[in-house]
């Protein structure tokens, strides 16, 4: 007979609590983290064998985090908001249900993790999956479509896509430039290939057009059982460890330390049990380093004694960043999302449009029109040729150091154009903050994302008191002149071909910025003076070799020790081409059956 896990899932929030059922202190597994990952793990370990970007800057949901001055992005200090609730981030994000291409999966694998690939990713995506298809106009006019066989149908998350199009004449008259300028439509997305234009599904509930999260869907199907507790209102501080090693000469977490109330408290694992950090990219590498485990140089800098020298804890650090393109479109094309931060009375009939008939805007998602395409796309061979050699200048400095391997699999990516390395988003609205709109005007923005950054970045303890943020340096645009090459490539890219060619040039009353005509080293400039994250934070405990810059194993569990692991973004060790919540929870359903 299978035995029954007792875990506790600790929520790194100050929210309500949620509930705390029965008195024990001692749980089979310590889920640290009560975001995507740590709620599916919670949910799986516990079986018996839509205006998303209002949480920015609310600190009672969001983390509130900043990088360290950028040095090459102007010195400044850049935003990286994280969900502050139970659900993490997926309870406040932009809602994109999308996988990467299967290669990039694949990569996984052949860094040194057997069984973690396209398939066993995919199969995850699909077991979590709950797949709704759009209604044949929306598929035929705004092509949101994809095959069925590509998606799950039966898992709790559900997935759809948006249904709110104005203008509807900007979807299509992009669709038809960019396919005029070699990007083809793709149809079959998440099938293992992600290059050219589609629409983007979202974890959707198509039946009351909500948002489809861990907390609404995994969370009720474990909630009543007795063997979870789950607990909100709680952060933890630090990993309680056992004094000497085990005969192997690994340590072994005895549980947890964390405060709630103002007070601290302990908790403990059996002596056969983990415990498990999903506490994300910038907070899971700040607990091992508070633990002992890390750096000894970083450690002991703070006067922590190190337990376990784990070089890789916090390092290989990896994000999405994003500039923006934006446009004012010609009058009398009918009202874009955007009008209802601009029009209040725009945004009362919208709302109540959605509390009576889950219709308009408030049901959908504003910018799921995306086209990924490679470097070969948009920029010329001469020119691209100029900024490859800039950057296997570039490359020297990882020569004969643990991320070798890494940098040399993701170099030889760009050579492959069916592996996208740049992805534009369509916004029926004005996303770029430094543009200040007029209400009686409508816009249109294209974001282009640097889905696969070459600089690496790091995220350390700035101090002894596990309540302070750790502090973050991403380095972007730190591969300066081939990363502000590219960024500036694209850029030119949508100001002069994507913008100036029919049907959608018809629609554009003129471009706001960045200007067309500038010169390289203007539009660099305008790079190097406007990058944003895209809320992609990934590999901070990397699952690779230790000697590759490792901080997990294949089976997630932390070198040097016996029974902690970590199933969260930080583990991926190469930054996937795509949004990246569906792989989160896949992870986190892999997580459960490899622990």
């Amino acid at each position: 007979m299978m035995r029954s896990n007792f875990a506790l899932c600790l929520i790194l929030s100050l929210c309500r609590l949620a509930s705390l059922v029965g008195a024990s202190t001692t749980f089979d597994h310590i889920i640290v983290g009560g975001g995507a990952s740590g709620l599916v793990l919670a949910e799986k370990l516990s079986r018996n064998s839509i205006l998303y970007a209002q949480f920015i800057g609310d600190p009672a949901v969001d983390w509130e985090f900043v990088t360290v001055p950028q040095t090459h992005v102007s010195n400044k200090v850049i935003s990286l908001p994280r969900g502050k609730a139970l659900g993490g981030t997926a309870a406040v994000n932009g809602m994109y249900f999308v996988r990467a291409a299967s290669k990039e999966y694949d990569a996984w694998e052949t860094l040194g993790n057997p069984g973690w690939n396209w398939n066993t990713v995919d199969a995850n995506i699909k077991a979590i999956e709950n797949f709704t298809p759009a209604s044949s106009s929306d598929a035929a006019t705004f092509h949101a479509t994809d095959s069925l066989q590509n998606h799950g149908t039966t898992g709790p998350i559900h997935v759809t896509y948006s249904n709110y199009w104005e203008p509807i004449s900007v979807v299509p008259a992009y669709f038809s430039a960019v396919n005029a300028l070699g990007i083809p439509t793709n149809t079959q997305a998440a099938g293992g290939s992600t290059f050219g234009a589609w629409q983007a599904p979202c974890s959707i509930d198509a039946k009351n057009r909500s948002r489809s999260y861990a907390v609404n869907t995994f969370l009720p199907a474990a909630e009543k059982r007795q063997n979870l507790v789950v607990m909100t209102g709680s952060q933890v501080t630090k990993i309680n460890l056992l004094s000497g090693a085990s005969s192997s000469g690994n340590i072994r977490a005895s549980g947890v330390q964390y405060i709630v109330n103002n007070a601290t408290q302990n908790v403990n694992v059996t002596t056969t049990g983990n415990v498990i950090l999903t506490a994300g990219t910038y907070q899971t590498p700040k607990l091992l380093e508070l633990s002992g485990i890390g750096n000894s140089t970083v450690l002991k800098k703070f006067s922590i004694t190190p337990r376990v020298d784990l070089p890789g804890v916090g390092e290989n650090l990896q994000d999405h960043y994003a500039a923006f393109t934006t446009f004012q479109l010609k009058d009398g094309l009918g009202p874009e999302v955007g009008q209802v931060f601009l029009n209040s009375t725009f945004f009362v009939e919208q709302f109540q449009l959605y509390l009576t008939k889950r219709e308009g805007p408030f049901a959908s998602v504003p910018s799921t029109t995306v086209s990924m395409i490679p470097f070969q796309t948009f920029i010329n061979a001469t020119k691209l040729a100029g900024l490859k050699a800039s950057l296997d200048n570039s490359l020297k400095a990882f020569e004969n150091t643990p991320l070798e391997k890494v940098i040399t699999l993701q170099r030889s990516f760009i050579e492959d154009p069916t592996i996208p390395q740049i992805e534009f988003v369509l916004a029926p609205m004005i996303q770029d903050p430094t543009v200040t709109p007029d209400p009686s005007k409508t816009y249109m923005s294209i974001a282009v994302v640097y889905m696969r950054p070459f600089a690496r970045g790091n995220v350390h303890i700035s101090s002894t008191n596990p309540l302070q943020n750790p502090l973050i340096d991403h380095n972007y645009l730190g591969i300066t002149e081939f990363e502000t090459g590219v960024m500036a490539e694209a850029l030119r890219f949508i100001t002069e071909k994507i913008a100036t060619t029919k049907p959608l040039s018809d629609l554009i009353e003129k471009t706001l910025q960045p200007a067309p005509g500038f010169s390289d080293t203007v539009l660099q400039n305008y790079v190097q003076h406007n990058v944003v994250s895209s809320w992609h934070p990934c590999g901070s405990a990397s699952m690779l070799p230790k000697d590759q810059g490792g901080v997990v194993d294949a089976n997630l569990k932390v070198y040097g020790t016996e029974n902690i692991r970590v199933a969260d973004a930080s583990m991926i060790p190469l930054e996937i081409g795509t949004h990246t919540m569906a792989t989160v929870y896949a992870n986190a359903l892999h997580a459960a059956d490899v622990i």
